[in-house]
């Protein structure tokens, strides 16, 4: 998988996720290393990879997928599988409960 995020951050393959994410990577930095970590680490984001808007099509989605497996998601990785189902992608994730809803093709990564 290293050298999945390589191409990425080489421009030899894209990388995308959305404002829910970004949200999320946000407030857990600042909760676990403070407000100046979490504006680096968004920032670091945002050269990184596409940042997909939440429109009413990926709300829509995220929606029926929130709607479909209840708790067994949360609303913010409703939204992660509703921008990979949408764009045709592969999920990159930590979390296997992702990949065991079958909804898109996921590829797990340990956390670093």
């Amino acid at each position: 998988m290293r050298g999945f995020f390589e191409d990425v951050f080489r421009g030899e393959a894209e990388g995308y996720t959305c404002e829910a994410n970004v949200a999320e990577l946000y407030y857990k930095t600042c909760e676990k290393l403070g407000r100046e970590a979490a504006e680096i680490r968004s920032a670091s984001l945002r050269d990184s990879v596409s940042v997909l808007p939440l429109d009413e099509r990926l709300t829509r989605a995220a929606g029926a997928l929130k709607c479909k497996y209840g708790g067994r998601v949360s609303l913010v990785d409703a939204y992660t599988l509703a921008a990979a189902k949408i764009l045709g992608g592969i999920l990159v994730t930590t979390d296997s409960r992702l990949a065991e809803l079958k909804v898109v093709q996921v590829k797990l990564v340990r956390p670093s």
